[in-house]
């Protein structure tokens, strides 16, 4: 505003070859003052801005990543697989947002402030405006101020007929975006196996499956932006000249002069811009609404993965009567299992496959919820080791020590190793690697052992944990889980029958199977 006084003094004056030089040194000095300000409010007006946005995100990534991981909701919800892409809703979604509404707010402030300026300034300049209209006199106080808010509201409708469609398309193409990713992320993670099958041809039109969506949505997305852009392009440039027609009675009257003109272009384009604000700002106000809905049904699914079964009872022993389970569809699994484990015995469950005996072993380690009934678990920590155990990229030391942090007696690390057959790993417990791709099935299976060594459980679930290794290595590593804790309780699935003798109790679960209608 004190800018827009300075400049006033160019356009009220005579000729420049008539000014005070002492007058126009001075401004000059005031000039420059106002510009160096004007520089280091803006620029400090942009950090501060990052700043809050980084605070933000940070505190809003964290909120989602705790409830995310809360309870193994992000297990669960992997199972229903309603609300895809989990990664790029904290990431991208998260980072939109805060981005986006905290530079839209700040904005806004500072466009608020100009406003009532400016309005101000336009209101005093517009004077009164006197014509007769069906025989009567009228007069309107700050006229341009009305032509101005008039003018712009109906662009601003206009804008929101013609790109209302945007909310929609940048929904959409957030979701193909991510789809393509979480595809080119399955080839890196399935490398091998897709080379071995030779499968180059088919995840190449898979990729192109996915990136055509991409394509469609980006289509979408220009056709609209370009009819956007009709409108827009043509309001702007109109604008320049509605100023001058609507002060050009005042002019004609000689009610203002030709600096006046000027000023009043001036004010009139200044308040314009602040509440064209909506009309500039369309396209990133539907990606920032995008970016709320896939937020809010994140959350909204997260909350509905919540535990809802009450904790399971805790006593001496694992004592299960009447338990019924089904998929996350409702599909009935097995119905009313029964069984009972004494403290440190080992049992094994049997059946055929797609029964429900990992499912089984899943809710007795509290990961699945989609079951009725009630049961006791063991007192003190259990621990389920699968088929195919998570490693990692951490440090060997790391890696063999999760979930937990690595231990500090490196010999007893090194010492765990070498029980389980690893021994020629012992040295190199600071490396660094993606072990997956380091390790093959049966060591992973062997580190996983080498897991349950260092973490002592009560109860330790297998879920064939031993289905990588031929039966004498398999035997040794259970003999070795036997002697280090002859207190755990031991529940196994295996196929392996050769393994039988060290299982003492057999169960099988095909006796609760559940009869399913049809």
């Amino acid at each position: 505003e004190r800018l827009y006084y300075t400049s006033k003094f160019i356009y009220s004056t005579k000729p420049l070859g008539t000014y005070d030089s002492s007058k126009l040194f001075g401004l000059m000095k005031e000039y420059t003052v106002y510009i160096l300000l004007y520089i280091g409010v803006f620029v400090y007006q942009d950090w501060f801005t990052s700043l809050l946005v980084i605070r933000w995100r940070s505190a809003l990534t964290a909120q989602f990543v705790d409830s995310w991981l809360a309870k193994r909701t992000f297990y669960r919800m992997s199972l229903t697989g309603k609300i895809g892409n989990p990664d790029q809703r904290i990431a991208e979604d998260i980072n939109l947002f805060t981005d986006k509404l905290v530079r839209m707010v700040v904005a806004f402030i500072i466009n608020a402030g100009r406003l009532s300026s400016f309005m101000i300034i336009l209101w005093q300049l517009s004077g009164v405006q006197r014509f007769t209209l069906f025989g009567r006199e009228w007069a309107i106080s700050g006229y341009l101020v009305w032509v101005v808010i008039i003018y712009t509201v109906v662009a601003t409708l206009i804008t929101h007929l013609v790109g209302k469609r945007l909310h929609g398309i940048s929904y959409a193409r957030q979701r193909s975006e991510a789809d393509f990713r979480a595809a080119l992320l399955r080839k890196h993670d399935n490398a091998e196996q897709i080379a071995l099958y030779g499968g180059e041809a088919q995840e190449k039109t898979y990729l192109a499956r996915h990136f055509s969506d991409v394509a469609r949505s980006w289509r979408q997305l220009m056709d609209t932006k370009r009819n956007m852009g009709f409108f827009t392009s043509g309001y702007m440039r109109v604008s320049l000249i509605v100023p001058i027609f609507a002060a050009l009675p005042a002019f004609l009257s000689k009610t203002v002069t030709l600096g006046g003109l000027m000023q009043i272009r001036s004010a009139f384009a200044q308040v314009h811009g602040v509440l064209s604000w909506f009309i500039h700002m369309y396209v990133e106000i539907t990606m920032l609404s995008a970016s709320i809905q896939r937020l809010i049904q994140f959350k909204q699914e997260i909350d509905r993965h919540q535990p809802q079964q009450a904790a399971p009872d805790v006593g001496e022993c694992l004592s299960i009567e009447k338990l019924s389970f089904a998929t996350p569809q409702g599909t009935p699994l097995l119905n009313d299992v029964a069984l009972h484990c004494a403290p440190g015995s080992w049992s094994k469950l049997s059946g055929p496959s797609g029964l429900g005996k990992s499912t089984l072993l899943r809710t007795l380690n509290g990961l699945w919820l989609y079951y009725r009934g009630q049961w006791q678990a063991q007192a003190g920590r259990s621990l389920l080791l699968p088929q195919k155990s998570y490693l990692g990229q951490g440090t060997l030391a790391e890696v063999l020590c999760y979930p937990h942090p690595p231990l500090k007696d490196v010999s007893t690390m090194q010492h765990t190793l070498e029980r389980v057959g690893l021994g020629e790993w012992c040295d190199r417990l600071a490396e660094r690697h993606n072990w997956d791709r380091i390790f093959s099935g049966g060591e992973q299976q062997r580190l996983a052992f080498a897991r349950a060594l260092i973490a002592k459980p009560d109860t330790l679930y297998l879920d064939e944990a031993t289905s990588s290794l031929d039966h004498g290595a398999a035997r040794v590593l259970l003999s070795e889980l036997k002697q280090a804790l002859p207190a755990c309780t031991v529940i196994a699935i295996t196929h392996q029958r050769e393994l039988d003798d060290l299982f003492p109790h057999h169960y099988d679960l095909t006796t609760f199977r559940a009869v399913t209608a049809g």
